[in-house]
């Protein structure tokens, strides 16, 4: 058992000296199965969530009419959820109503994907209902149940499927694949929030060449913000190595190269995903510099940016990044004699002092006369020098 569940069993002892059932569930499960480095830890129990408050003496209500408890253990929290039925679900996606109940086996049943619906007692055993570990063995996505009965209570399940496609290197099962064809309009009734964090999952998965053409093929990518009609350039975006970059600006700003959009209409397609406006703004700043251009003038104008843009087309081109390569740009970057206007050894108001003159549209013109030279070579950064050359320039 690894370290991760050691340090959660006292709480499953505990539950289960209070004469009730413990067991520890969902994706710790499934990684420690596949011998994946594990995650959060989660613990499903019999006990109601008054009765795991009185349980323990540290204890946060994040959603006890969902059953949903966390508990303080030492130096770790670990969501502790009662086993639950769900009645008939509304708007496809939540459940109209929860009722808490005794059987693990019948709280598993609710769940989305057969892997993800296995648990762990505390001595370690595997329990598997529903065919998990076959489906492990298979490398197969396949829902607990009825594909299209999954769907319909939660049409976020779709995306969750090809997301863990994306993040396993499994294939869609038949059925399940034929029911996210027949129900993929659903996904109209799920929050643009939620289709963006499974997507952005997506897109960091190792095998999201696989996830985004099962998107086409299937049509979900239809179904998502803006990108109806770009099915080919998905395509062509899909071998794409999106997992190699770090950050998800640059991620976003790949996929905007790919569907071809110019800046304004980039920003215009982010706002439709609602990402925060400062991931928008670099994201479109990344992809109004590329390709990157390693003169002086370019690399200051892209500023950071520039570094983004440079490993896109490493990745582009070479499917890797050349991180020698990468520290060149960076020695290059660091040559510049300035990085922005704020670091020259002049100001506005040095200028308005040396001219005598009222703060007007020439300070700003003056200024970028000045970073253009310092840029170039032909004037030092330094406030005396500047000021010489200021001076010889009048002269002219």
């Amino acid at each position: 058992m690894e370290q991760e569940f050691v340090k959660a069993l006292p709480i499953l002892h505990h539950l289960m000296k209070a004469g009730h059932q413990a067991y520890f569930v969902g994706g710790a499960v499934r990684d420690s199965y596949m011998k994946r480095k594990i995650g959060d830890v989660d613990i499903a129990t019999s006990a109601s969530p008054n009765e795991v408050e009185r349980l323990f003496k540290r204890t946060v209500d994040v959603g006890k009419e969902h059953g949903t408890v966390i508990v303080l253990w030492e130096d770790e929290t670990y969501e502790v959820t009662t086993f639950r039925a769900e009645s008939e679900y509304k708007d496809y996606r939540r459940p109209e109503a929860v009722r808490f109940i005794t059987s693990l086996s019948e709280d598993l049943k609710r769940r989305d994907l057969t892997i993800n619906a296995m648990a762990m007692s505390a001595e370690g055993e595997l329990l598997d209902y529903f065919g998990g570990a076959h489906d492990i063995g298979q490398k197969l996505i396949r829902t607990v149940g009825n594909p299209e009965d999954r769907f319909r209570e939660d049409a976020l399940r779709m995306m969750r499927a090809v997301r863990f496609m994306s993040q396993l290197g499994f294939l869609l099962e038949k059925e399940t694949r034929e029911a996210v064809i027949k129900d993929r309009e659903l996904l109209a009734h799920v929050s643009v929030e939620r289709k963006t964090v499974e997507f952005e999952k997506l897109m960091q998965g190792a095998s999201s060449q696989e996830a985004i053409q099962t998107m086409v093929q299937t049509g979900l990518i239809q179904e998502l913000p803006g990108l109806s009609g770009y099915e080919q350039q998905m395509l062509e975006a899909s071998g794409f190595p999106f997992s190699s970059l770090d950050a998800r600006e640059e991620r976003w700003a790949a996929l905007l190269l790919f569907l071809g959009l110019c800046p304004k209409s980039a920003e215009a397609f982010l706002k439709q995903w609602k990402l925060p406006g400062k991931v928008i703004k670099k994201a479109v700043q990344i992809i109004s510099v590329y390709p990157a251009q390693l003169e002086a003038e370019a690399m200051y104008r892209a500023g950071e940016a520039l570094f983004s843009a440079v490993k896109i087309g490493m990745l582009k081109k070479h499917k890797t990044i050349d991180e020698q390569k990468l520290k060149e740009v960076q020695s290059l970057y660091d040559q510049l004699p300035i990085k922005s206007l704020r670091d020259l050894d002049i100001s506005g108001a040095d200028l308005m002092k040396l001219r005598n003159r009222r703060a007007g549209k020439w300070v700003a013109e003056e200024l970028r006369r000045i970073e253009e030279a310092v840029l170039a070579g032909k004037l030092p950064n330094r406030k005396h020098d500047i000021k010489e050359w200021l001076a010889s320039w009048d002269q002219h």
